[in-house]
């Protein structure tokens, strides 16, 4: 959907982007799949934390229960009175594996294994962390390992320092760690006879915790996530919304400026061929003036002639012409006055025809395509075009290369680009000067330059002489658009124009066109 455009404004001036809200969506898409890529890998990472915080609490469980089997074996065993729930270790060969003191309280001796199966129990009847330690050949059966224990314990074998994953228990998924127990010194009393030695790996203890408590607190921390990121998505949309719907409408306002502008400029531009117009009309019609002015005498002279003659031969019909009437008409004189009038009107009609002619390849209104010009050809019609605005002010020395290439060009735009030079040159003479016109060529360019003998230009002024409405006439005597003008032209034909000049030296501006050939239809 489009707001109607402000006067004189054109879609052309305006970006898609900016016209139609339609494609502010895109950008909003975008930032929606950024922010859910951005929770996604919140969502993973805080998934990761927690599961990292859970193993580091079943290392530190683990770390504990090692702490009390070391202290435990350093003791060579600790006694405890029997009970329902400590029976003496029947798997455990030791001559004082059951004691009685003094005062008749049986003792039985509880080893770091027997100490560990008990604190397992404990742990898991409590509802919490369940320890497990079991060996590939344990010597209790209740110590025997389950397929994850043992594929822990292979991997131990292997060099795992430890083990960890997510499995399926019987109250759901369950998260479990397992590190491998290394014999000690303080082993080898009881396991020496098994073969082991010190370094050896005997077993493991696995720690298993619940995952739903672990989920739990990831759920709630991934909902804050959420809401983080979906209030960041609507604060960027709702700002980035109003910004966008700021800078459209400023857009739009700029837009009706710019074809205000556009307008404007385009007025002035015609103005400007209009000023051009007029000195083209008026040095024209000066130039046609005088041919035709002297035509048009020689034509009653004619005529006078014409009756004298006839009047002559009518008396001649009708028998009243006498020999004093023949001295009287001198036929020698009209005979050579007759033929100085053909030939001085014939040579006044010749220089209005070549006006013309020169007027129309200055113009070249029949022929505005890109085409291979002969800019000798095309300078000298475009001086016969402007003479009247030169040869009361200038001398114009031509220094034509007569090896110059013809270039690929609209030569109706280069005729204009050198009638402004001409012109302005004209015009930075004070007195009779002198206007230099001159060609060349190498490789790459073609040039033609056009320099002056006036009063020069500082550089200050220089900087400026290409830009729009810059001119250092006097109000109402120029636009400041000819040059301006001129220098899109070059720029448009791929060539560039170069000014030298100093005060009381006069200048000369260079126009510069690539060296090529075949019309380009542009």
């Amino acid at each position: 959907m489009t707001d109607a455009l402000p006067p004189r404004a054109t879609t052309r001036q305006i970006p898609r982007l900016i016209q139609d809200r339609r494609w502010w969506l895109l950008p909003v898409v975008l930032w929606g799949l950024l922010v859910a890529l951005s929770l996604q890998m919140q969502v993973t990472r805080i998934s990761e934390q927690s599961v990292e915080v859970a193993l580091e609490g079943a290392r530190n469980m683990f770390r504990m229960v090692m702490l009390a089997r070391n202290w435990n074996a350093s003791h060579g065993g600790v006694y405890v009175p029997v009970t329902s729930q400590t029976q003496p270790n029947r798997y455990l060969e030791h001559p004082r594996r059951d004691v009685t003191t003094t005062d008749g309280v049986a003792l039985t001796m509880i080893n770091p294994a027997y100490m560990t199966r008990l604190i397992g129990n404990m742990s898991t009847e409590d509802g919490g962390v369940s320890f497990h330690l079991t060996s590939l050949h344990p010597v209790q059966p209740a110590n025997r390992a389950d397929p994850w224990e043992v594929k822990s314990l292979q991997a131990f074998e292997r060099g795992a320092r430890e083990a960890t994953s997510i499995e399926a228990g019987p109250d759901g998924p369950e998260l479990r760690y397992m590190a491998p127990l290394i014999v000690r010194e303080s082993c080898l009393s009881c396991h020496e006879k098994q073969g082991y030695k010190v370094g050896d790996i005997r077993g493991g203890l696995s720690v298993s915790q619940r995952h739903a408590p672990i989920e739990a607190a990831s759920a709630e921390a991934i909902r804050q996530s959420a809401l983080a990121h979906g209030a960041a998505f609507m604060v960027v949309v709702v700002i980035g919304w109003g910004l966008l719907e700021l800078l459209r409408r400023r857009w739009l306002e700029l837009a009706g400026k710019m074809a205000e502008l556009e307008e404007a400029h385009g007025q002035l531009l015609q103005s400007e061929k209009m000023a051009s117009i007029g000195v083209l009309a008026a040095g024209v019609a000066h130039e046609i003036n005088n041919p035709v002015g002297f035509v048009g005498s020689n034509l009653g002279t004619l005529k006078s002639y014409s009756e004298e003659m006839i009047a002559l031969l009518e008396a001649c019909r009708a028998g009243r012409a006498t020999e004093a009437d023949f001295a009287a008409a001198d036929f020698d004189y009209l005979k050579t006055d007759l033929a100085d009038l053909i030939r001085e009107s014939r040579d006044g009609l010749e220089r209005v025809r070549k006006i013309v002619s020169d007027l129309k390849d200055f113009s070249r209104v029949d022929q505005a395509q890109w085409q291979d010009a002969d800019l000798n050809a095309g300078i000298e019609c475009t001086l016969n075009v402007v003479w009247n605005e030169l040869k009361y002010k200038a001398e114009v020395v031509r220094a034509y290369d007569p090896s110059l290439p013809r270039v690929a060009c609209l030569p109706a735009q280069i005729n204009q680009v050198v009638m402004n030079l001409l012109v302005n040159a004209a015009h930075a003479i004070a007195e009779r000067g002198v206007i230099t016109v001159r060609t060349g060529h190498d490789a790459e360019w073609v040039w033609i330059e056009v320099e002056d003998s006036g009063s020069g230009m500082p550089p200050e002024v220089q900087k400026h002489i290409f830009d729009p409405f810059y001119t250092t006439k006097p109000v109402g005597k120029g636009t400041g658009l000819g040059l301006s003008i001129s220098y899109d032209i070059v720029r448009k034909h791929g060539g560039r124009i170069e000014v030298r000049s100093e005060p009381g030296q006069g200048s000369c501006f260079r126009v510069c066109l690539p060296v090529r050939t075949s019309s380009r239809g542009e």
